[in-house]
């Protein structure tokens, strides 16, 4: 093989290989790939449904967390019918109570695609802080722990909140109870998250990085 040869196939694999989003998609379709009926895995943030379905598909016991009503109807809708589902109308979070969940300034225009936006951080900037509704959230730790086997997959779409649950659960010492985390980090749209996230970044590279992956996308 030429030297220019090797170097268009470093290139190429670079280009694709190197994206963090495609590296996480290509694993998490890996840890897919060994799932097996009775392994318990967690969508927390599903939406609509579409990493629900996909983990639903694989025959584990999926544990689908969305809190905002109207996302939440929409979810049942479409993964209602499968029985090895569990859908929840709560926030996942890093301490059981209420909170606000804030909704996108487009939201009535296309609820659908502009529930994706909804958080818990007033101060995320795709937000109206006038539009909001009152949700449940529930303890990460707390669900974990009370679910007596292992999870496989925790996969974090949360719209800022993944700071603070991924923070619950390694001081908590619960990694021992997950095998595989995939988050989505958004210190891009909530600025006061910015140096809390670089720190968890750290923290999981130094000690967690064959088991936390923050390029979830």
């Amino acid at each position: 093989m030429t030297m220019n040869v090797k170097l268009l196939k470093y290139h190429a694999y670079s280009r694709w290989f190197g994206r963090p989003s495609w590296n996480a998609s290509y694993l998490f379709g890996r840890a897919c790939r060994r799932l097996k009926p009775g392994d318990i895995v967690i969508d927390a943030g599903a939406n609509l449904g579409e990493i629900t379905s996909a983990l639903a598909k694989t025959g584990s016991t999926v544990h689908a967390f969305e809190p905002d009503p109207y996302t939440f109807e929409r979810l049942r809708k479409n993964v209602g019918a499968f029985k090895n589902v569990h859908l929840h109308q709560q926030a996942l979070a890093d301490q059981s109570g209420t909170a606000k969940l804030y909704r996108s300034r487009k939201f009535s225009s296309d609820p659908d695609f502009w529930s994706q936006s909804s958080s818990l951080y007033a101060g995320k900037s795709n937000i109206s802080k006038d539009d909001y509704t009152e949700v449940e959230q529930l303890s990460i730790v707390d669900f974990v722990r009370n679910l007596g086997s292992p999870v496989r997959i925790l996969k974090i779409d949360v719209e800022g909140a993944e700071v603070p649950m991924l923070e619950s659960i390694l001081s908590c010492g619960l990694m021992n109870k997950i095998d595989m985390i995939f988050a989505e980090t958004h210190e891009k749209k909530i600025p006061q998250l910015a140096e809390r996230t670089r720190a968890l970044r750290e923290a999981i590279k130094r000690d967690w990085a064959n088991k936390i992956n923050l390029d979830w996308h």
